[in-house]
């Protein structure tokens, strides 16, 4: 039986595919104007390695998980829904922000004509004030569906604490156009989002999510019809940003935003655990975008208020810091003939110079393959043939020239220069969580990402991790990531509950317990619509710190709390120095496991890698070496125990290792790539 695992870049679109154990990987070139098409190449390419065919394969497939883009897109190039919002009265030019300064990046989702008032209103503690009014609403609903609308957002103020006029307001549009007609119209609540404080916070979460739905809807259901209709039997589970998967019908839009990096630290944290290492950074270069991810103490680095382009939200995330610094990053000299590396990508189309497709902006890329680093006639295994004499001649022209230098000392300052601009962002990030560089030595890297191979080396020379790893999935390592998530539904419950204070432990047990018996049962309803048993479920209960532990994040052992031993053991959890602990949060994990692929341990033969010597060719060393033969080692054909000595490069179908003069590039007994001084 097969296992599929998709996942959607900006750049590329990656598949990992498993049977029986055996994993093989795909990358192909991502289809912005219809990501259905690569998604559909992926699938097809994977068939190929197996030598199946698409109908055959899909027919012996268990599970398909896919991560998608599609959220990020719609934002990014604002093509989004036409969208009404529904507010309370007096905050149309607000959105509750403190500052309504706050509020202007979400008018560029839903402008101000867009959005009506309703008079109502209900205090801090969930009291009514004022009362709802039905004419109010409809003539609001009304007013926005003929501007256009075809959706409507409601946000009222303390809707966290007492939902009901926000449900009131959809009960009554429903009414209006139930969903057998035409005209039906979709309604979503803020509450239904979120219960956690912050009326802001929560509006810019439904203006996002009704944003993008429509975007997701088109793409995810004819991707899943494409799949049944080549004899997949299974439901398209899709990538949430947490950390797990779940059918197209239960998945919210902006649960699927920036899965891809999330999935890229859930698959880290997994080698963390083969290697018994709890503290992790991962680093992924992709075509796009360097992604940044943490993992301490082996959890997870969630945010519960992340931000979204710009716009606060409040969904918990599995977070990533994003830098503009990628393989597909636009190169250029400024205004005083200095080299700038970024902020703009040229992306897959027309991506590059040498991808030949009307790129006429240099990359990163293009310098790779000046210097003798990406070998033109293997990228993608050889099924894309690059261009070097046209990166060359534009590398010569835009910067060359200019500096009076040839193209191989240009190209090579391109690569320096992207060098900086990853360990800043590295070094800046660790910063920003309080690792200084010295506790570096207590954090492995992990690095993937299809660029990642090629400047691994560079960067890690000059930060002093404790230990690093890479793996031959790298470049589709958030497909990897995939593949070793469980079906997961997470449901929080935002509250202030004081576990320990002045010495007095908490003692309302069963007010907790009946919080959490309700979780537990919309828990078993979801996974039973899901198509599972609720039996088959693991139930698993979170905290999240308050006050001085605002963000720290705890896995109790029960699901109940029945004693005061209970709670201490809870208040142990989150600190050894004792005083106050409270929480301002608890979170129910309802977890179906699905089918992984299993980590093997290789027997190691010796060190020299002579069987996967494939040729020489010539390579830029540096501004002193210039270029130099330097043996090119077939990735694929390298065996646990080989190690590559520098200079050299080791290339593969879908990446390449380069390993400079003074380093060695060792496979371990997982058949995983560890880069050594």
């Amino acid at each position: 039986m097969f296992t599929i695992d998709i996942d959607t870049g900006g750049t590329c679109t990656d598949g990992f595919f498993s049977r029986d154990g055996e994993f093989k990987t795909v990358k192909v070139l991502t289809t912005p104007h219809d990501l259905t098409v690569c998604l559909a190449d992926c699938v097809k390419e994977g068939a190929k390695l197996f030598d199946v065919s698409v109908r055959d394969m899909l027919a012996a497939t268990d599970v398909i998980r896919y991560s998608t883009t599609i959220g990020v897109n719609t934002l990014i190039t604002k093509t989004g829904s036409k969208i009404g919002l529904i507010v309370s009265k007096g905050f149309k030019d607000s959105l509750y922000a403190d500052d309504p300064k706050e509020a202007e990046p979400v008018f560029s989702l839903v402008p101000k004509e867009m959005i009506d008032e309703v008079h109502e209103d209900v205090d801090d503690r969930g009291n009514v004030i004022t009362t709802l009014e039905k004419e109010d609403v409809l003539n609001s609903m009304q007013r926005l569906i003929d501007m256009g609308a075809r959706a409507i957002a409601v946000s009222l103020r303390n809707s966290h604490v007492n939902p009901a006029h926000e449900r009131k307001c959809k009960s009554l549009i429903k009414d209006q156009y139930p969903n057998y007609y035409l005209g039906s119209v979709r309604v979503f609540l803020a509450s239904e989002i979120s219960d956690q404080p912050g009326d802001f916070q929560r509006t810019n979460t439904i203006v996002v999510n009704g944003y993008i739905h429509d975007a997701l809807v088109k793409y995810l259901y004819k991707a899943e019809d494409d799949l049944r209709n080549n004899f997949c039997a299974h439901p398209l589970m899709v990538a949430h940003s947490y950390g797990g998967v779940a059918r197209v019908a239960k998945t919210r839009a902006i649960d699927t935003y920036s899965s891809g990096p999330a999935l890229g630290v859930i698959g880290a944290g997994t080698l963390g655990e083969m290697y018994g290492f709890s503290n992790v950074i991962t680093v992924d270069i992709g075509g796009t975008s360097l992604d940044l991810g943490l993992i301490r103490d082996g959890v997870h680095h969630y945010d519960m208020n992340p931000s979204i382009t710009g716009f606060p939200v409040s969904v918990p995330m599995i977070t990533t810091y994003s830098a503009p610094i990628a393989s597909g990053s636009i190169v250029r000299l400024d205004g005083s003939k200095k080299l700038k590396v970024g902020p703009k990508s040229a992306g897959a189309r027309p991506g590059p110079v040498c991808f030949n497709l009307g790129g006429m902006e240099l990359t990163v890329t293009d310098a790779d393959v000046v210097l003798g680093i990406i070998d033109p006639d293997y990228f993608l295994g050889g099924r894309i043939k690059l261009n070097k004499a046209k990166a060359e001649s534009m590398i010569k022209t835009r910067i060359a020239d200019q500096l009076g230098i040839s193209a191989g000392e240009a190209a090579w300052m391109i690569r320096k220069e992207m060098e900086k601009s990853i360990v800043r962002e590295i070094l800046h990030f660790a910063d920003s969580y309080g690792i200084n560089t010295e506790e570096l030595s207590n954090f492995t890297l992990v690095l993937y990402g299809g660029a990642g191979p090629t400047h691994y080396a560079d960067f890690i020379k000059e930060l002093g991790f404790g230990h690093n790893i890479a793996t031959p999935v790298a470049s589709v390592f958030s497909a990897f990531g995939a593949s070793t998530t469980d079906l997961l539904h997470s449901y929080s419950k935002f509250m202030s509950m004081e576990l320990l204070k002045e010495g007095r432990y908490f003692s309302e047990y069963e007010s907790f317990n009946t919080i959490v018996r309700d979780l537990l049962d919309t828990a078993k309803r979801d996974i039973s619509g899901e198509g599972f048993s609720p039996d088959s479920g693991r139930y698993s209960l979170e905290m999240t710190g308050g006050g001085a532990l605002e963000g720290k994040r705890m896995m109790a052992d029960h699901l109940s709390l029945e004693s005061e031993a209970d709670v201490k053991t809870l208040c142990s959890k989150f600190s050894e120095k004792g005083g106050t602990v409270s929480i301002s949060a608890i979170t129910l994990n309802a977890r179906v496991p699905m089918p992984h692929v299993t980590p093997r341990i290789f027997e190691l033969v010796g060190e020299e890698p002579d069987k996967a010597l494939k040729t020489s060719r010539p390579v830029f060393w540096g501004q002193d070496l210039g270029y130099q033969d330097t043996p090119i080692y077939e990735l694929d054909l390298l065996e646990p125990g080989n190690i590559v000595r520098g200079p050299s490069i080791a290339e593969g179908k879908d990446t390449t290792y380069v390993i400079p003069d003074g380093m060695s590039l060792h496979i371990d007994k997982y058949a995983n790539i560890v880069m050594k001084r």
